[in-house]
């Protein structure tokens, strides 16, 4: 119980942590939002969970606040690899989210009316297609990641006989199951995320209950993902 507790509380201390917690609840919210609407609840109560979504979405964009500036270093890194596959693609998808973040704190100065500008909704549109661009990037990486690992679990299996190599053998053959476990969860993620820039810019008519739930299963992801973390420290 108490290694739980520390856990918990380790999660609780990261911005990560918290924010992609918000991030659950908002969109669960909007997720019941839609619910609600579609049940025939009364107005008073769909205004209530109407609020939290529309409070919490913006208390997440106050944690996200020079994020860019995260991205903007991460691109010049991916800028290093040797590989130029995954140079061009982790570059690009790091520039998606910075101009996407960068987006995202004009429309939030503008919402806070600390300054008011007439084309916040087009910085929201085009923050969205940055994001959406970022995606794109992120998944073209896992799929030449995805076919990379099928070159080396090919030339795996050769070794595979060579009893003298046996322990280098179990060793790399775990090293493709992680690694592999791991694209997948991003390609995964990465795909159902798209669900929600797709809805924003009307490329799809994703109704809000279908978008609400894409949102929950990538933060619940996301949380795990900073659980293991913190359970790890």
């Amino acid at each position: 119980m108490s290694t739980t507790v520390d856990t918990f509380n380790r999660y609780l201390n990261t911005t990560v942590g918290r924010e992609k917690l918000w991030r659950f609840v908002q969109y669960f919210s909007r997720f019941y939002v839609f619910y609600l609407f579609r049940t025939g609840a009364s107005k008073d109560t769909i205004q209530r969970w109407n609020d939290l979504k529309s409070n919490v979405s913006v208390a997440r964009k106050f944690f996200r606040l020079f994020k860019q500036f995260e991205f903007g270093s991460n691109a010049v890194k991916n800028l290093a690899l040797p590989d130029e596959v995954l140079k061009a693609t982790g570059a690009l998808k790091q520039i998606g989210m910075l101009v996407y973040y960068t987006c995202e704190a004009l429309v939030l100065a503008n919402t806070v009316k600390f300054y008011k500008f007439q084309s916040a909704p087009e910085f929201q549109k085009f923050g969205f297609k940055a994001w959406l661009f970022a995606l794109c990037m992120s998944v073209i990486s896992s799929l030449y990641k995805h076919k990379r690992l099928a070159v080396r679990a090919h030339m795996l299996q050769k070794r595979e006989g060579l009893t003298e190599e046996k322990q280098d053998y179990e060793m790399e053959a775990a090293s493709l199951v992680r690694e592999k476990k791991a694209v997948n969860k991003q390609l995964t993620q990465d795909l159902i995320d798209m669900v929600i820039p797709v809805a924003g810019l009307n490329i799809i008519g994703f109704d809000e209950g279908i978008v609400g739930i894409a949102g929950m299963i990538t933060s619940a992801m996301a949380i795990h993902a900073q659980w293991q973390k913190s359970q790890a420290k």
